[in-house]
């Protein structure tokens, strides 16, 4: 018999949290104005995640020794900006573009639904970003979590299953009650491996690498959300 959902965990970086806009806007307080022109902002974004989900598969693998989020970040920031051949990362620079992620802006009605979702559900993230990037971007958007599952302290990266079934046993929940939320299918289809269910929320940003292009995603997960109002109203 399938048990009732009591858990309701997130992904954030893309889903809940607009990573883009907040390299973005680290990258303009950092960039010197007589270079700002020869930056193309929104793919020195891009850049920096592809690298960032690179390294972090490596990692994941173990083909690359342990890396934190933070430390990741920090690290692909430096390889972006000589890629847009601006030298050296300067240190200053370097904290502010490496510290990023833990200030993004959420999307809209994303606090909203989840306050709403608390009320009848445990709702956390769990994610390959770290804690710091997870509470602060938390706090800029007034959003409120049960806990937080981050990759860097259960010590296993998604989507290895491990990190999936190390999530539930911290919850003491059976994975089939579990709802994993994403706007990630490869998330999605990872947390199912592992005994999950799935709500998948349509992308407001598409990740490097992702494959999107699936038509049977209603059949495929058990709930397709268009925003989060419409993941919420499907909910409770």
């Amino acid at each position: 018999m399938e048990r009732e959902v009591r858990t309701l965990i997130f992904d954030i970086g893309g889903t809940v949290f607009d990573w883009n806009t907040a390299i973005v806007e680290a990258l303009t307080e950092v960039l010197p104005e007589e270079l700002a022109p020869q930056v193309d902002k929104a793919a020195f974004s891009m850049t920096c995640r592809a690298k960032f989900l690179e390294l972090n598969t490596a990692v994941m693998r173990g083909t690359e020794p342990w890396h934190t989020s933070d430390q990741m970040l920090t690290r692909v920031v430096a390889a972006a900006w000589r890629e847009a051949g601006l030298g050296e990362l300067p240190m200053d620079a370097s904290g502010t573009l490496g510290r990023a992620w833990r200030n993004m802006p959420a999307w809209s009605g994303a606090r909203e639904a989840l306050a709403l979702l608390r009320t009848k559900y445990v709702v956390a993230p769990l994610t390959i970003l770290s804690c710091t990037m997870a509470v602060g971007s938390s706090r800029r958007n007034g959003i409120d979590w049960d806990l937080i599952l981050s990759c860097d302290v259960l010590g296993v990266y998604k989507p290895d299953p491990r990190c999936y079934i190390r999530a539930a046993e911290v919850l003491d929940n059976s994975p089939n009650e579990i709802m994993m939320v994403a706007a990630h299918p490869s998330d999605l289809r990872a947390a199912i491996a592992s005994g999950y269910r799935s709500a998948y929320i349509l992308p407001r940003l598409e990740d490097p690498g992702e494959d999107y292009s699936g038509t049977d995603f209603d059949e495929e997960f058990d709930i397709v959300a268009r925003d989060f109002g419409d993941l919420a109203e499907q909910l409770i």
